[in-house]
């Protein structure tokens, strides 16, 4: 890949996005206190709006949504069970295996389509865990977005029949919604919506929301304050002076929910104006947020090597599972203007291609 400039458009994941001038004037305004304590006004004031906004009574503000959805587990999960996981999600590909290394949870992963679970393989694995002697099911999982299907929403009705199915056995049910206000957006709907039938959500104020760390774990009180209790024992819980990073996380969830329908829209219509090129396939029907998973093998050109190209374009892109896999992520920085850069770069490299 070549170098990195200023002037490069940044399409290999929303992360990348830097705080906006409002997040930096918060941060350095932040009236911050000993939040280990219970004392910092700005990471209470953000966990009891972040709870508020999903519907649940409370929340504990954490650095990475990885972090939360380990609380999660830890906190819900009987070491010995096993957790239920939709195979290509973050939790089970992106995060290390800690469900069994911290959690002592056995994992059970189930093959989705576009990576939402069948309901109905999900009560057979339930119910065959039950009565055949294999651990049982303590904890289910979902994730909405779902980042290695491409962004994809689940909708809240396939949200309630799962809870449904998780609570009918005995076992919670969480939410990794890193990408959850993008789901919203897609959907139309409040993400207080999307979670009211899970027990627990953990949502990310550093991809499209564009604070500079942080995320949220909401959920019943009970489970939080023992989910405090669990961030002590991974060290997660002495992040101090963290009141400046949380202040600019209320600036993210106040400013910055309503314009990720923006980033949702000039994902389709990038995704619409590179599927018209012979050389690439792209499935118009799976970009439902701000990613686009596309297809380079109908060009000849391999990933890598096409990601290595666009950045002599000034275009970064991120090569995935494949030889032939490479996604684009659109966010607050790219625009109207920056999607017509990028086509343009597709374009050349296609041309030169040929």
């Amino acid at each position: 890949m070549g170098p990195h400039t200023n002037s490069s458009i940044d399409l290999r994941s929303d992360v990348l996005c830097p705080p906006t001038d409002e997040m930096w004037e918060a941060m350095r305004e932040a009236d911050f206190g000993w939040s280990l304590v219970g004392e910092d006004r700005s990471v209470n004031h953000l966990e009891e709006l972040g709870a508020e906004m999903l519907g649940k009574e409370a929340a504990i503000f954490v650095p990475t949504c990885s972090i939360a959805n380990l609380l999660a587990l830890m906190t819900m999960g009987e070491r010995g069970t096993q957790v239920v996981l939709e195979a290509k999600s973050h939790i089970a590909c992106l995060e290390h295996w800690n469900t069994a290394y911290i959690c002592g949870l056995f994992t059970r992963l189930i093959d989705g389509s576009h990576g939402i679970m069948d309901p109905a393989t999900v009560n057979k694995t339930i119910t065959e865990a039950k009565y055949f002697g294999l651990p049982g099911t303590s904890v289910v999982c979902l994730e909405n977005s779902h980042n290695n299907a491409g962004g994809i929403v689940v909708t809240p009705e396939q949200i309630n029949i799962m809870a449904e199915i998780a609570h009918k056995h005995g076992a919670a049910i969480h939410l990794d919604g890193a990408r959850l206000f993008n789901a919203a957006a897609a959907l139309g709907v409040p993400p207080k919506d999307l979670v009211e039938a899970v027990d627990t959500a953990a949502i990310s104020l550093n991809k499209g929301l564009s604070a500079p760390i942080g995320a949220l774990l909401c959920g019943p009180r009970e489970i939080i304050d023992k989910a405090r209790i669990n961030c002590h024992r991974i060290g997660s819980a002495s992040l101090h002076k963290d009141g400046i990073l949380a202040a600019a996380g209320i600036v993210a969830l106040t400013t910055m929910t309503s314009v990720l329908a923006d980033d949702n829209r000039r994902a389709l219509h990038l995704a619409e104006r590179l599927a018209q090129f012979p050389g690439l396939h792209v499935d118009l029907g799976r970009v439902h947020t701000n990613i686009i998973l596309l297809e380079t093998a109908p060009s000849g050109i391999s990933a890598s090597e096409f990601v290595a190209r666009l950045a002599e374009h000034n275009v970064l892109a991120k090569e995935r599972v494949g030889d032939y896999q490479v996604r684009l992520v659109t966010h607050r920085l790219i625009g109207d203007g920056e999607v017509q850069q990028v086509v343009e770069a597709f374009e050349a490299v296609l041309e030169s291609a040929q």
